[in-house]
């Protein structure tokens, strides 16, 4: 994804933040989206997804087919495992966040944005980022491979994105980091949005990546 390409999205999606965040409403602790309820997720939901800026640069049945063959393999988990399938999607995707630092794939927080957009795993957008005891950042993921165009089921699903970006976060900075997952697609938004904790310790900073 070419970089004006990449701000061109960002812009578009950001109005969306501000519209769809303007009228959310909040239940059992939840932030829900405008998007109507609906029955539970089931497989069709899951094949065939539209993303319209990621799939630019590609057959649109290529982005469609590649997006739906990773559902398969994170979203049909038996009913039985879906608590536990979401500790190991986090686990698994802290696990990723890191090799991609060390590997060499991602060697700053600015190469967030265009390794996510490459291998199609969202638009990345950091969103808001304040020192406030430590480093808060809002980050928010648009057309998002785990959850984009699913239906809203009430909460959010993307563990394994959650872990990749404390994996890649942690791995930076040597420190401790928290992300949490506040809204999703599937809780009836347009986008993704990660809160994200850094602390001051143990040594490193952001800035000297």
């Amino acid at each position: 994804m070419k970089r004006d390409e990449l701000k061109k999205a960002i812009d578009y999606y950001r109005a969306k933040v501000k519209e769809e965040m303007a009228g959310e409403k909040k239940i059992n602790g939840q932030f829900i989206g405008p998007r109507n309820p609906t029955r539970k997720m089931d497989l069709e939901d899951i094949i065939h997804p539209k993303r319209p800026f990621l799939s630019k640069d590609v057959e649109n049945d290529v982005d469609s087919i590649y997006v739906t063959t990773f559902r398969f393999g994170t979203l049909k988990k038996p009913v039985s495992m879906v608590k536990c399938g979401h500790g190991t999607d986090l686990v698994g995707g802290m696990e990723f966040g890191s090799q991609l630092v060390q590997k060499g794939f991602i060697k700053s927080v600015k190469d967030l944005a265009p390794v996510f957009a490459k291998y199609k795993l969202g638009i990345l957008d950091i969103f808001m980022e304040k020192e406030n005891n430590g480093k808060k950042m809002d980050i928010m993921v648009y057309e998002c491979i785990e959850c984009g165009g699913l239906p809203n089921i009430g909460e959010p699903v993307c563990y394994f994105e959650t872990g990749i970006i404390t994996g890649i976060l942690k791995e930076l900075t040597h420190k401790e980091v928290f992300a949490e997952e506040v809204r999703c697609w599937t809780s009836g938004y347009s986008f993704c949005h990660f809160s994200v904790e850094i602390n001051h310790d143990p040594e490193g900073s952001l800035e000297s990546q």
